[in-house]
């Protein structure tokens, strides 16, 4: 990954936060989107840059292989989520909920991306990286959009 040049705010951040999309992207894909995050992962990893993500974002993340009944996909989940514990993970409870409603009511977020970025806020990320280009820099925090890692 040495000789890979990686997005400004990447290379800046001391914790970089992963909206679900993109840990979906890596888990499920094998295409130019997975290869990114893997690319991005192993980055934060030789830079020791940490990764965050919500418990929302672990929900979703199941959904997906509860929904197929893929015992393997649950599988790797529960290892990137729990037993490697490649993520810090940021809870989610009642004032959060709460809060997260007034931060995408502010921002016009859907309640889960509001609930996301809520978490990188929290968890005091640097960066925001997503597939979705609705949501946007704030609060001190900042958006990469996937396809400019």
């Amino acid at each position: 990954m040495n000789s890979v040049a990686m997005n400004k705010a990447i290379e800046a951040a001391s914790k970089i936060y992963l909206d679900a999309n993109c840990i979906i992207y890596f888990v499920e894909r094998t295409d130019e989107l997975q290869a990114r995050i893997a690319q991005l992962i192993s980055y934060a990893g030789e830079h020791e840059q940490g990764l965050a993500c919500s418990e929302i974002g672990v929900a979703e993340c199941f959904y997906g292989a509860f929904k197929i009944g893929n015992q393997a996909l649950e599988a790797t989940y529960n290892d990137i989520f729990y037993n490697i514990a490649l993520f810090e993970l940021c809870p989610l409870d009642g004032d959060r909920a709460k809060e997260a409603a007034r931060l995408g009511a502010d921002k016009s977020l859907k309640l889960v991306d509001a609930t996301h970025f809520l978490a990188a806020i929290e968890l005091q990320c640097d960066v925001f990286v997503t597939n979705d280009a609705r949501i946007r820099s704030s609060h001190g925090v900042r958006v990469v959009q996937l396809k400019d890692l």
